[in-house]
């Protein structure tokens, strides 16, 4: 009886230890030019008419940080954005109407939502909205 009792307890520790959730994932981090950033999300670059850039990451603070450079290739500093990202930044046009100088970002929420920062003709932005369903 005791073999039994020693073989059934052995298969329910093994068993638990098949169902144990494995650790999350270490977040990575890399560096470009002073910015350090959740290597996963990569940085999203947008090209403007005139030839500049505009760069967009995830700081290590889960925030929206951008960057861009002038027309003799001198980049700015980084600078924050707000938010609260849980991937990739992608660059949307939905409200641009044609016009190259407008754009949106769109970023994945840790609740499952998404959010939007949409830049006009002169540069400025909305500040982050949750996305609007398709018109």
């Amino acid at each position: 009886m005791k073999k039994i009792r020693v073989a059934v307890l052995t298969a329910a520790v093994l068993a638990g230890l098949a169902v144990t959730a494995a650790p999350a994932q270490a977040v990575s981090h890399c560096k470009d030019s002073g910015a350090v950033y959740i290597c996963e999300y990569g940085v999203t670059v947008q090209k403007l008419p005139d030839g500049t850039k505009q760069e967009f990451l995830v700081g290590t603070d889960s925030a929206v940080w951008t960057r861009w450079n002038n027309t003799s290739g001198k980049w700015t500093g980084w600078q924050s954005m707000g938010g609260v990202v849980s991937g990739r930044i992608v660059v949307i046009d939905r409200w641009s109407n044609g016009d190259p100088w407008k754009f949106a970002l769109s970023v994945p929420t840790p609740d499952g939502g998404r959010w939007v920062n949409a830049r006009n003709h002169e540069g400025v932005w909305t500040g982050w909205f949750p996305m609007p369903d398709p018109e």
